[in-house]
């Protein structure tokens, strides 16, 4: 055999190979079809998947003959296609796909304990059991269980995960002058409900904190303890009674003379702060010291805000400092001039 011939023969037997390693692959490829069905706008809680079939459902449909074996690659990307999420293969789970077509949910196809997660994502994952809000792809793929070589073509939708908006305080509304004599019995919170709707009810931790003379509204809430801390599941609305009727040691009357009220009764001149706890087993509420709060002078300032907890007690959002998942905070002063105004 001439030098020539040994060439060529040797060109094709490489293409050869190369065209038969190709049939394999795309006979390998094709011995299952998949169909992947996903909710455009999924819960921002990845667990939430599982509970719901209607957010995501693969079905397998087999190419050949049924009773392969094999493993499923599911991928999380951005939108410019960087992989932030993938599934851990020694770890997966091998399905039998004995029938014809199998449907699977996100139990199978995104179970979160064998997914790796990489970065921002990852921390923001651990911490809140979300991703941060993005558009997303979520891609799925069929692959042997020894040496993962793809038995299906890979298979891809695209999904948003929405930003939370959290509670707006609508009243008392910032700067609002309440009339003492109507606040003393009750004072009413309301405030706008976090959107969107979320598939488990939240729980709205709402803190008023008392402005002390000397402070600017922003300092008493981040140095003073709360007189109001409690936490309401789902409702919108809170009405607190502060007891604040007795606790003026000095009001005005109509004329304009002033004039003494009992204090002990409400048991103020316990030491400073004047401090008298109420009973509530998942709420603080304190009485307010006459002298430091300005009440004495007929008028006290507070400072009041919401925090927003998911269902596991978390801040629905997690950021850094102590701020987290809470609304902008609004002060409102109590007063016998109020009707003045």
């Amino acid at each position: 055999m001439t030098p020539g011939i040994k060439i060529k023969f040797k060109k094709m037997k490489k293409i050869f190979l190369l065209l038969l390693i190709n049939i394999v692959a795309v006979a390998a490829i094709a011995q299952f079809k998949l169909t992947l069905v996903l909710s455009a706008t999924p819960p921002a809680t990845l667990t939430e998947w599982a509970n719901k079939k209607e957010v995501l459902t693969l079905l397998v449909s087999s190419q050949g003959s049924a009773g392969a074996d094999a493993k499923i690659k599911t991928q999380i990307k951005t939108i410019d296609g960087t992989v932030i999420g993938t599934t851990d293969l020694a770890r997966a789970r091998t399905i039998s796909f004995v029938n014809a077509s199998t449907v699977l949910t996100a139990t199978e196809v995104l179970p979160l304990e064998n997914m790796i997660f990489t970065g921002k994502y990852k921390n923001t994952l651990d911490k809140t059991g979300k991703l941060p809000a993005d558009n997303y792809i979520l891609c799925v793929q069929l692959v042997r269980p020894v040496d993962y070589v793809p038995v299906s073509e890979e298979v891809c939708k695209n999904f948003y995960l929405a930003g939370l908006q959290l509670p707006v305080l609508m009243k008392p509304y910032n700067g609002e002058v309440l009339d003492i004599k109507i606040a003393q019995t009750a004072v009413i919170f309301r405030w706008s409900p976090l959107i969107p709707r979320q598939s488990t009810i939240p729980t709205y931790r709402i803190q008023v904190f008392e402005v002390l003379d000397y402070q600017q509204p922003m300092q008493a809430l981040r140095s003073n303890q709360p007189l109001l801390d409690k936490e309401i599941r789902g409702a919108t609305q809170y009405i607190w009674q502060p007891q604040l009727g007795l606790l003026f040691t000095k009001d005005a009357d109509t004329t304009g003379n002033q004039k003494n009220i009992n204090t002990s009764e409400a048991g103020v001149g316990t030491g400073k702060g004047g401090i008298k706890k109420g009973n509530s087993n998942s709420s603080t509420e304190k009485n307010i010291n006459t002298s430091e709060a300005g009440l004495g002078s007929g008028k006290a300032t507070f400072i009041w805000t919401i925090q927003t907890l998911d269902a596991n007690g978390l801040p629905v959002l997690q950021t850094a400092g102590n701020g987290e998942a809470r609304s902008e905070p609004a002060f409102f002063t109590m007063s016998t001039h109020a009707h003045k105004r």
